[in-house]
């Protein structure tokens, strides 16, 4: 994967922080990853663990007793000592090797807090309880510029880390979306008007991020259409629920039924505008997705994709709904001549953006 950045924007996306990090805790070094709120820190914390076969500790520190971090100390009469009391993650990592996730690492938190998080970092161990070798500390935070209470990290704690920023990436987003089953209402407005929708905080209770949309998918599933705008505000934020369902209007227009069985054809040189074009290519992908298609409407789907004024780009990202949503219809697909044709065509124009 390439690494090279828009200078405008700084950090790197969820598919590029995935394989450096993981290529860092493995060679024994602490990460500390830094992210507005919302942005996936979290679910690239429990992909890593899966990849690196290791159980995850999650541990938010705000959220944290200090005595759930560091434990509690008790009296032993026999050796007239105090003992620590560990929390059972501690046992945890000490007997295997896991991952630890410790966020909210730069949160206003107490002191006691701290020294549990220091020695967590920089020691690898809780008192006399010494990490397992094998387990790895992933550590992550907010930024300062989103608005989340900050406080700054002493430089020697700073020093132990290797230091990565994330950021939001709508494409990297909507891969993971049709992976996790996020209603392709969402996704189709996302892909359509990009990251100023994707991820845009705000002062205000709710705002749109990753995780808020992700929540708001849910939420669509199973909400009436009158509650749908109140619902989806929840979530996002009013402003931004208003223009989401504006959106579902026009999204709404569209009859994938009608289109797959043949009765509708759709020139979009008529309607050549990219709202229009997204909507249409998700709501039939999402059709598609929930649909038991006959063998005799194959045909259909590569209609479709040919449509009049439908371009490679808008093509790539209709077979990679397929692929993610529909993955039975898309090996069906490649049985239908003309599908094959069209994906050599591809192939050739943009191999390195959609390798089959």
């Amino acid at each position: 994967m390439s690494l090279k950045h828009n200078p405008r924007k700084i950090g790197y996306t969820f598919d590029q922080l995935f394989p450096l990090i993981s290529s860092t805790l493995e060679a024994g070094v602490s990460v500390l990853l830094l992210g507005a709120p919302g942005i996936g820190k979290s679910t690239l914390a429990a992909k890593l663990a899966r990849s690196m076969k290791k159980p995850l500790i999650d541990i938010r520190l705000a959220q944290k007793d200090p005595a759930e971090l560091g434990g509690v100390y008790f009296p032993n009469r026999e050796t007239q000592t105090l003992e620590l009391f560990p929390p059972a993650w501690v046992k945890r990592a000490c007997a295997e090797p896991c991952l630890i996730f410790l966020d909210e690492l730069n949160a206003a938190v107490t002191k006691l807090h701290q020294a549990a998080a220091y020695q967590i970092v920089l020691e690898k161990r809780i008192g006399e309880f010494q990490f397992h070798p094998g387990t790895v500390v992933l550590a992550a935070g907010n930024r300062e510029e989103d608005n989340a209470i900050v406080t700054p990290l002493p430089s020697a704690l700073c020093n132990r880390f290797a230091h990565f920023e994330m950021r939001a990436d709508v494409a990297t987003w909507l891969k993971w979306a049709a992976a996790n089953h996020i209603h392709e209402h969402i996704m189709a407005f996302i892909q359509t008007y990009g990251e100023e929708v994707l991820f845009a905080p705000s002062d205000e209770h709710s705002f749109p991020t990753p995780r808020s949309w992700e929540m708001a998918s849910r939420v669509i599933a199973k909400t009436d259409d009158a509650d749908l705008r109140h619902a989806v505000a929840a979530c996002v934020g009013l402003p931004m629920a208003d223009r989401f369902c504006r959106y579902l209007e026009l999204y709404r227009q569209v009859n994938a039924e009608k289109i797959i069985s043949g009765e509708e054809k759709i020139d979009f040189t008529q309607r050549p505008e990219p709202s229009f074009i997204y909507a249409v290519i998700f709501a039939v992908a999402g059709f598609l997705a929930n649909t038991a298609v006959p063998d005799k409407h194959l045909d259909n789907v590569v209609s479709f994709i040919t449509s009049p004024g439908v371009g490679p780009e808008y093509q790539i990202l209709f077979l990679r709904q397929l692929r993610n949503r529909a993955a039975k219809l898309f090996a069906r697909l490649k049985g239908v001549r003309d599908f094959r044709k069209l994906a050599q065509k591809i192939v050739n124009l943009r191999a390195s953006l959609y390798p089959f």
